[in-house]
């Protein structure tokens, strides 16, 4: 079959469709632009060859973007058209959707209270996404979403006239790296520097408590900046007084692939500090492990890591043993010094994290969507 897949932003999330839908039956087509490509040959080296790339060029009008989008589909004639993110121009969206018909139509909802629950405003901008959103809901028949802890609230949302996938943000390869062997426990905050997806006031808390307490803690920023907040995040990381911790950051934009990897391989704890109640797309209020998924469970999943996250953030149930919840930075503190006392204790969790993650291989994912895969 053929299976046409769209992406331009969340590169590492496609990543795994792409993976699940590379069997011997399928012939893959990724439409993508030169940016967004650029990040997939990160990812997969030498087999990037493996696939057939649409580069679709983005120019000064966004209707000769989606142009090209529509006359590449209807050329290619896909079997299924899996649209990856649609985080904007929900309008033109909808309109190849509607006129690339026959074809077998699946998009990602990332923000379910974005596509559920927009409404019109005076602003003609806001206004076409509104009308875009509600096309989507009427013309797209299967809806999927990156964490099964987001299902039982989609289903409220579209009341069982959607088929609802769960194709999670990550695929396990079946490989651990333990960590560096150390005095010290490594804790890396991945992603972007943003106020609305990590609350780095927990991050300076946490320092300053291990400071505090001379306890030798290692912590990494692992993502870059895009505006004056992630800068002066930056700023203050320069400037936080480290005596007895560590911490690393990165004065760029965009941390480079391998680094990213390396730097999560180093790790002994993904730490997720997630705003857990936010508002990212128009202010509409959503709820990270609710109504939408943090990246940071899928780069638990890809590592195999031991993660630490706020109590209050609803987490899948496979990856629950592996994963230490705080309602304050003291307990982490706490946590982590009893597992100083103890490594042995770290070891047993580092295997259960082993385990967990072996939940999410691309033979088991598979076998947990069916109607999508096997179809296929």
């Amino acid at each position: 079959m053929k299976i046409g897949i769209f992406e331009t932003e969340h590169f590492e999330g496609a990543y795994p469709v792409i993976r699940l839908f590379d069997t011997p039956q399928n012939e893959l087509f990724i439409f993508t632009d030169n940016k967004t490509y650029k990040r997939f040959a990160d990812l997969f080296g030498t087999s990037t060859s493996r696939y057939q790339w649409k580069i679709l060029q983005k120019g000064a009008l966004r209707l000769s973007f989606f142009w090209k989008f529509y006359r590449a589909v209807k050329k290619i004639k896909p079997d299924i058209l899996y649209i990856n993110t649609i985080s904007s121009n929900h309008l033109l969206f909808a309109l190849v959707i509607r006129l690339v018909r026959p074809c077998r139509v699946v998009t990602t909802v990332h923000d379910i209270n974005c596509l559920f629950q927009s409404k019109p405003a005076a602003s003609l901008r806001i206004l076409a996404h509104h009308l875009g959103k509600r096309l989507l809901l009427r013309w797209v028949k299967e809806l999927n979403v990156v964490s099964d802890t987001m299902i039982p609230y989609l289903e409220t949302q579209t009341k069982g006239t959607k088929v609802i996938h769960n194709v999670p943000g990550a695929v396990f390869d079946n490989y651990q790296h333990p960590g560096i062997s150390s005095n010290y426990f490594h804790l890396v905050i991945p992603g972007s520097i943003d106020r609305k997806r990590r609350d780095y006031a927990q991050v300076w808390a946490l320092l300053q408590e291990a400071e505090t307490r001379q306890f030798p803690l290692y912590l990494t920023l692992l993502g870059g900046y895009s505006d004056g907040y992630g800068k002066s995040i930056i700023n203050e990381a320069r400037e936080f007084p480290t005596y007895f911790t560590h911490l690393r950051f990165y004065n760029t934009h965009i941390v480079d692939q391998h680094e990213f990897d390396q730097r999560l391989n180093e790790a002994h704890f993904i730490f997720i500090p997630s705003v857990v109640n936010t508002a990212i797309c128009h202010d509409i209020p959503e709820v990270y492990g609710i109504t939408k998924s943090s990246g940071n469970i899928f780069d638990v999943i890809k590592h195999a890591k031991p993660f630490i996250a706020p109590a209050t953030l609803k987490i899948p149930e496979k990856l629950s043993t592996s994963a230490f919840a705080y309602q304050s930075v003291e307990e982490i503190v706490n946590y982590l010094e009893r597992l100083q006392a103890q490594r042995s204790s770290y070891e047993l969790l580092l295997q259960q994290a082993l385990k967990n993650s072996g939940e999410y291989t691309t033979e088991k994912v598979r076998a947990a969507n069916p109607t999508l895969f096997e179809a296929s």
